[in-house]
């Protein structure tokens, strides 16, 4: 059992244009909440988190949630023995397309795995440069916390749209065309990554075009699926805020600085996704976008999730 009022609560910042009224909204809800902010590097804030933390265990909330249920922080965790020792990943709803997973999630952590993390920017492996969920244990609770909103400007409604659009193209921290090269790559990608992420790419990919800089977020998740699948594209570059901020601004904004431009391209990565890797997208007007995100129920996936 766990008494997740005694859990301390850290909200992790950088650069995110929505992070000041999360963290008011947060702390008024749950005075305790602790703040990381400005720390470079996705291992590097975290450790921060544990090493700010008093606690046996630590909630980690990131710049870009609103938490929804802050009841939750003062109640009771029933949970088996032999799970005491995983991170524990709540379900977000993400406010662009309506996915409900563990991306950008509420995070309840061991603070003895926050202190030890080895990942992302100080991995010592490759499974470990793009995300903690393939080498710390994870267990993923399919209860929504939070909203993930992730469009208050273009560069973060691309950046976000991009690192999924790369992330969903990897199971085990391997790409799908690595660990089944002799397959078409459409495939190998769906054999690797399941059905439910691979659902998850197309919603990524399809719908948000009604919101906001949503056109932004279609285009990064396009042109990330695009590059890693088909390009070559190393996806541990995407915990790199360095190469990111570069890449922005030296070849995204430059590129595609009109609504029409943007629309072209993300036209263009379609039909390249559907010819050569078999991806069913859809090309949604703000309508069509609107409507699929107001009814749609994805996959749900629970339990603890592999280590390698």
């Amino acid at each position: 059992m766990i008494d997740l009022a005694a859990c301390d609560v850290v909200f992790l910042s950088f650069d995110e244009p929505n992070a000041e009224a999360h963290f008011a909204h947060l702390a008024a809800a749950v005075p305790r909440t602790r703040r990381v902010h400005g720390v470079r590097g996705f291992d590097a804030a975290h450790r921060r988190a544990g090493e700010i933390a008093t606690s046996a265990h630590v909630f980690t909330v990131d710049a870009d949630n609103l938490v929804t249920d802050p009841g939750f922080f003062a109640g009771r965790l029933d949970l088996s023995p032999r799970d005491l020792g995983s991170v524990l990943s709540f379900s977000a709803r993400n406010a662009i397309n309506g996915l409900e997973y563990g991306n950008g999630g509420v995070k309840l952590w061991p603070r003895a795995t926050l202190l030890g993390l080895r990942t992302h920017e100080h991995a010592g492996r490759p499974e470990a440069a793009v995300d903690f969920c393939w080498t710390v244990p994870y267990f993923q609770i399919n209860r929504v916390l939070s909203e993930v909103h992730v469009t208050g400007t273009p560069a973060q409604a691309f950046r976000a749209g991009f690192r999924e659009g790369v992330k969903l193209n990897l199971g085990g921290g391997r790409l799908a065309y690595d660990v089944h090269p002799d397959l078409p790559r459409g495939e190998a990608l769906l054999r690797h990554v399941g059905a439910a992420n691979h659902e998850r790419l197309r919603i990524w990919c399809s719908v948000g075009i009604d919101v906001a800089h949503g056109d932004w977020a279609l285009l990064g998740a396009r042109l990330g699926c695009a590059m890693v699948a088909l390009d070559g594209f190393d996806p541990a570059r995407v915990a790199d805020y360095g190469w990111f901020a570069r890449f922005w601004q030296e070849e995204i904004l430059p590129a595609h600085d009109t609504e029409a431009g943007r629309r072209a391209a993300i036209a263009r990565l379609g039909r390249r996704l559907r010819a050569e890797l078999g991806l069913a997208l859809a090309d949604l007007d703000a309508e069509a976008s609107a409507f699929v995100r107001s009814i749609y129920r994805g996959r749900r996936a629970s339990g603890p999730m592999p280590v390698v």
